[in-house]
C-alpha cells in the first residue's frame, strides 16, 4: 500500500514539475569597473526569460538593498501562487519563483 501511495505521489509531482522545468539565471553584483545599474541589467535579462520558466536571482549586495530588489522583483515578475523560496541572509540573497511572463502593470494611485 505504502509503494501505491509512494508511486502515484511521483508521478504527479513529474508532471507539476515538468510544466516548469527552464530556469532563468540572473545575477546582481556590484560593479567596479562602471557605474552601470546592475539591478537594471538584471531586469533587462529577466524581460528576456520566457513564461513558466523558473526565474533564479542572486543578489550579491548588501541585505537591505537586496531585500528591496527582491520584493519588487517577486511583486513585478512571479506567479504568487508559484513561488518557490526566497533566502536572505548578510552575504547573499537568492529568490526563485515562476516567471509570470512579462511585468504586472504599474497603477498610478494619483
Amino acid at each position: 500500500m505504502n509503494k501505491l501511495i509512494l508511486g502515484l505521489i511521483i508521478i504527479f509531482s513529474g508532471s507539476v514539475f515538468s510544466d516548469f522545468d527552464q530556469k532563468c539565471s540572473v545575477l546582481i553584483t556590484l560593479r567596479f569597473q562602471n557605474n552601470e545599474d546592475a539591478y537594471k541589467d538584471a531586469v533587462n535579462k529577466i524581460n528576456q526569460c520566457e513564461k513558466y520558466d523558473v526565474l533564479s536571482v542572486t543578489s550579491f549586495l548588501e541585505e537591505p538593498v537586496s531585500k528591496v530588489y527582491i520584493t519588487d522583483l517577486i511583486q513585478n515578475y512571479c506567479m504568487f501562487n508559484h513561488q518557490i523560496i526566497t533566502l536572505i541572509d548578510n552575504n547573499t540573497s537568492n529568490l526563485s519563483c515562476i516567471h509570470r511572463g512579462k511585468k504586472r502593470t504599474e497603477r498610478d494611485l494619483q
